[in-house]
């Protein structure tokens, strides 16, 4: 499917008889990840510090086991910060895609990016997402209208899950995009896919692009194991979200 992709990128969806327009919009929008505010974390972590001296100096051992579970329930806020990134392109179910064309002239101009290469690696993000839909599409058999509406279920996922939906969907189409920017010659665009902060890849367990950098090491030391790894994330995918989801902790 790797290959498929990365040779066609341009052509499949005419080959494969998929819808390729797409329309372009100029509006600014940002997508927000996580669920907590950072400064009510950190005053909260204040205060949980502030608590802890004062067991300390009062030695009071029978506090402890409280303090412990409320430093525990404020370490996982800590993995669910709120922070957001401008979005460039987005696909959607029934609507196709859409290209913020505004945003990628933002981003090109404050990186010194080609605008033209730019634009293209986008759309071929957005255009995996198009033929890994048509894949759950397939795979459901969504011929009739019920199997149509539990194939869209499944591709947003069901409550907990659709943050793991979202962790397999956009690492299979941003390792895609990283390698086809190789491919093309456009080396600083795909060295840039690989620095988002640190902090958002090792914190947060459902960061989107979680996978990507696990699939580009892999491809360093051995592409042929990182085609088999992401052929094998693909065919979870039409089946199971966690499983796949799983597949990619492991990279």
């Amino acid at each position: 499917m790797l290959e498929l992709i990365l040779e066609n990128i341009i052509t499949a969806p005419v080959r494969l008889g998929l819808p390729t327009a797409y329309a372009e919009s100029d509006v600014l929008l940002y997508r927000q990840y996580g669920r907590y505010d950072t400064v009510a974390v950190q005053r909260e972590g204040r205060q949980l510090l502030k608590r802890a001296e004062a067991l300390q100096a009062e030695y009071d051992i029978a506090a402890l086991p409280r303090l412990a579970k409320q430093y525990a329930e404020w370490s996982k806020k800590l993995q669910q910060l709120k922070f957001k990134r401008l979005l460039h392109g987005e696909f959607a179910a029934g609507k196709g895609i859409t290209l913020y064309v505004h945003a990628i002239r933002q981003e090109c101009a404050e990186h010194g990016w080609d605008y033209a290469a730019y634009y293209a690696s986008v759309l071929v993000h957005e255009r995996v997402h198009l033929l890994h839909y048509q894949a759950v599409l397939a795979h459901f058999g969504a011929v009739q209208s019920a199997e149509y509406k539990q194939a869209q279920r499944y591709w947003y996922g069901l409550q907990k899950e659709a943050a793991q939906a979202a962790v397999v969907k956009e690492t299979l189409a941003e390792f895609t995009r990283w390698l086809w920017c190789l491919q093309q010659g456009h080396l600083a665009l795909a060295q840039a896919l690989l620095q988002t902060p640190e902090e958002a890849r090792t914190c947060i367990p459902y960061y989107p692009y979680a996978g990507v950098r696990g699939l580009c090491a892999l491809h360093a030391s051995s592409p042929q194991a990182a085609v088999r790894a992401y052929s094998e994330l693909w065919q979870l995918s039409l089946t199971s979200w966690q499983q796949a989801y799983a597949r990619i902790k492991e990279l």
